[in-house]
Parts: C-alpha cells; structure tokens; sequence
C-alpha cells in the first residue's frame, strides 16, 4: 500500500512522512515539501493549499509508480510534478500534471533530458498532434506556448543508465505551475479532409490518478463525441508484436490513469468540449500503478475472452464481452468501442453502421444463445499465412464458440482450438468470417441474414450490402408509405454489393432484403 500523508499546516523542511491533512497546507517561504512516489497526500475538509513564492511543494514519480496530491478545496502557487516519461524510441503520450507553464520554460528546466526531435531534429521531441499534416509537432526550445491544463502531447526523454549501470531506462520530467481542483473543460475538434481529422489528444490534467470510467461516463450523450469510440484510447508504445497498440477504456473498466497520461479521444464533425470531472480524482494506494505505456491489468473479471489474430508474428486483437447490464447485440454507448486500425474486429450484431469494433459487449444470455452470430472484420493479405485464435479465456465451463469460414465451408472450435489460413486474395471487412456458438448453419435460415450488413455511404450514395446470403437475393427500396421505390438483385457468391442510389431523394427509407430462404427489414437513411 502506498503510503498516506496526513497532517501538512506549515513545511520548512524537506518531507514525505505519511500524513491525512484536516486543515490547510501552506508551504513557507524557504520551504520545501517531497512527496515521494509511493506516498499520497490528501487535503480534506475543503482545506486549501497555498505555495508560497520561495517555496517548493515537489511530487515525484518512478516508471511504476506515481505520486499523488488530492487537494478537497482551492490551490494557489505553483507546484512541481516530475513526471516519468518514455524514451526517445519507446514515446509516450503525456499531458501536464501541473499547467500554466511557457514550452520554453519547461525546456530550460529539462534541459540535456528531453530528445532531438524526430521530425523536426533541430527542435525537441515534444509537441502536440497536428491534424493538418497527421504528425506530431516538435517544439524549438524557445517556443513560447503555454503547456494548458488538460492539453495532451507526445513526448520522450534521454535514456540513461540504470542503478547497475547495463541498461538504458527513461527518465522524469520536470513540470512547473498550478494545482488543477476543479473541472476542466477542454475542447473537442473535428478538422474535415485532414489526417485525424477526428482525433483528439488530452489528458489527466490532475495531480491524483483518475477513475477511467468516471472519464468516460461524460461521453455519452456528448454531440463532441463519436458514440461508437466513446473510450479512452491510450498509446502503450513500441509494442513489438502488437502492431495495434492502443489499450482502450471504456465504461468496464475501474483501472486508473495516472497523473500527466494523454490519450486520444475520437470526435464527431459536430466538435464541442469534453469536460475532466473533479469528482473523477482518486488517490492509487496500490503499491504500483503504473501508466499506460505498460499497461495493467483491470480488477474485474467477467466474462470475457480475446481474439488473436497472428501473421507474420505480429499480434492484433479484439476483446468481447457478457455482462447482465448495458450488454446488448446493438450499440451499448461507452462499452462497445470502435477499433482504430486492428486488423481484427467485430462488426455490432444488430444494427450494424459498419464499424469494426475493438471492444464489444453483449448479454449473459448470448454465452449459449444459437440464433445471432458475430461478423469478424479481418485483414490479411493474398497469399499470407494468419492464425485466428482465442486467448484471455475467462467464460463459464462447457460454453463454446465456433469459428465460421464461409469461404471453405468449415466451423472451428475457437474456443479449444486456433484457425490457419492463407487467402488466395487480400482478405479486408467481414464476409468471411463469423463467430458462433454452434458448430451447424442456423436452423432457422430466416435469421441467418442477422449477420448481413446493409448500410447507407454518405460520401459516395451507395448503399453496401455485406455478408454471406444463403440464396440469390431481392433487395427492394421503400418509402415510409409502402410505396416500392426501386429494386435491385444481388447473388450469393459474392459477400459484398455496392449499389448505386444517386438518382434517389435524401430521406429515410425501408429496405428489405428477401430470398427463398431469408429475409431482412430495416430502417435506414439516405443522404
């Protein structure tokens, strides 16, 4: 347990005893406060911090561990938080723990211990995402932008020598400037026909680690956020075989994020603000707690299980799981979550829009339920070997998930055993593949088309028909009166139709989708 540090009124000394504060802190002129990595400080009771200018109020971290200061009422003066950060080959992505400070400030104080950039060599690994070139700015060491509460940015630091002088290990930062107590506020852009256009990078703009889910929970309903990625995207690094190096956190989740972590978070063309909540701050007491660079693993533990897909020993994988609550075959806000570039996903039960999804929830029920199955979005190119397999097995004894390759005909217990293939054409979306909890095609053909996707493109007005029909297909066009507007056929051997809808009117429309075997009815919208 980490170490607490409970009464802290005036600090002339240097200090990191374990105290719970009941009144006020004031550090003095001339005097210096340490918070040690493993210890916390708690200023309860709406009592205050004040730092006074010669004084020195310092938090510290190591690659493990993170120190924190949760302050119940105001701060005024600055502080220091030293925050542990990744090398030059092994980034991170950072925001200030403590803000207000010019970047030029920061370099001066760090001087010899942030990196040449990478991009830009004559100026310093730190900076921001620039949306217009879908790179990361490097700052020159004389930048004058302020480093602003809840701001994120990829940073690195001079590797050196570790205590037994073998290995090259990363190194703290130096951060300068204001305790954050109350809620941040901070903008969500939307930069159209540029490179992530719609991604965001922010971060903890606190001195505590904060609740992940309490983060998340403001993104739902929020016109700034993209419903199905309403998560926390954090960077784990140079992962080696995970070329999909993005740990999400969704609303599951009771992990926390330490001081100074940057994430991404992905908006809508609406753009808006996301709001930090205060509320969301909590001291770690854990004796390690580490950022997401590593990685940890969660608390809770349902029912749940990863697939893994291998090629060329590189690793991408996607998690689902089977709770009572908020587990639907749709989109469950906030714990389904959208992939940003796996190269295996599934696509939403019910309801598709077809997005590949890194994280999805469904019920309890669907452990053992035989009529749905799972598309699988999968990308491997012609003539490359993959595995597709199960790992993180975490589901009730006897329950079984089969692996569906249409193309071959043939079902896989994925659940005892892994699949290898080699397309003789690149593999990409779904129409392959799919999960399923029996090894035999539905008994009931009419439910089959539950994986058959039909979607609206707004960029191109076509509709997509995606998956596996049993039979040569009708799919008929109407309006909201019944009335048929046009029809189109569609043949069973392929798994993917494009149909041209340009000459139709923008509105919502009804499309059903029919064979001798099955039949599919949903709403969707023109543009």
């Amino acid at each position: 347990m980490k170490r607490s540090t409970p009464l802290l009124s005036i600090i002339t000394t240097a200090f990191c005893l374990p105290l719970f504060a009941q009144v006020s802190l004031e550090v003095a002129s001339g005097g210096e406060m340490y918070v040690s990595p493993t210890a916390y400080v708690y200023v309860s009771s709406s009592g205050n911090v004040n730092i006074n200018a010669s004084g020195a109020l310092i938090m510290d971290s190591v690659s493990d561990n993170y120190s924190d200061l949760y302050v119940d009422g105001a701060s005024t003066g600055d502080a220091e938080y030293r925050h542990h950060t990744g090398t030059l080959t092994n980034t991170d992505l950072v925001s200030p723990p403590v803000s207000g400070q010019t970047f030029a400030s920061f370099a001066i104080n760090n001087a010899g211990k942030i990196p040449n950039g990478s991009i830009t060599p004559a100026n310093l690994k730190y900076g921001p995402l620039d949306k217009t070139t879908g790179a990361y700015v490097e700052y020159a060491a004389t930048d004058a932008t302020i480093l602003g509460a809840g701001q994120g940015y990829r940073a690195g630091s001079v590797s050196v020598l570790d205590i037994d002088g073998t290995t090259q290990i990363s190194q703290t930062l130096s951060y300068n400037g204001v305790i954050s107590t109350e809620d941040v506020t901070i903008p969500i852009t939307y930069s159209a026909g540029l490179p992530y256009k719609e991604s965001n990078l922010i971060g903890n703009p606190f001195t505590t680690h904060v609740l992940s889910s309490a983060l998340v929970a403001p993104m739902v309903g929020n016109a700034a956020i993209n419903q199905s990625y309403a998560a926390i995207y954090g960077w784990q690094g140079s992962a080696g075989i995970r070329p999909d190096t993005w740990e999400i956190y969704n609303s599951m989740d009771t992990r926390l994020l330490t001081p100074g972590q940057g994430f991404i978070v992905i908006a809508t063309p609406a753009g808006g603000s996301l709001v930090f909540p205060s509320a969301a701050r909590e001291v770690s007491e854990f004796a390690t707690q580490d950022n997401i660079l590593t990685g940890r693993s969660s608390n809770s533990a349902p029912s749940s299980f990863e697939l893994k897909l291998t090629k060329d020993s590189k690793e991408s994988k996607s998690k689902l799981y089977f709770i009572d609550s908020h587990g639907t075959r749709g989109l469950d806000v906030t714990y389904d979550a959208g992939s940003l570039g796996s190269s295996i996903g599934t696509h939403l039960v019910e309801d598709s829009e077809g997005i590949n999804f890194a994280i999805q929830v469904l019920s309890k029920g669907d452990l053992t339920a035989t009529d749905y199955s799972i598309p699988l979005e999968v990308s491997v190119a012609a003539g490359q070997e993959a595995t597709i397999s199960i790992e993180s097995l975490n589901v009730p004894l006897g329950t079984k998930f089969y692996l569906e390759d249409t193309a071959l005909n043939t079902h896989t217990l994925l659940t005892s055993d892994s699949y290898t293939f080699t397309p003789s054409s690149t593999l990409s979306g779904i129409g392959r593949f799919y999960l399923r909890t029996t090894s035999s095609t539905f008994s009931n053909d009419s439910t089959a088309l539950n994986s058959v996707e039909i979607l609206s493109l707004a960029s191109s007005k076509q509709l997509v028909i995606r998956g596996q029909l049993v039979n040569d297909s009708v799919l008929k066009l109407y309006d909201l009166r019944g009335r048929v507007i046009d029809s189109y056929e569609l043949v069973a051997s392929q798994t993917n139709h494009l149909i041209d809808v340009s000459n139709i009117s923008s509105g919502v429309y009804i499309v059903n989708l029919n064979n001798k075997n099955q039949s599919k009815t949903t709403k969707l919208v023109i543009n």
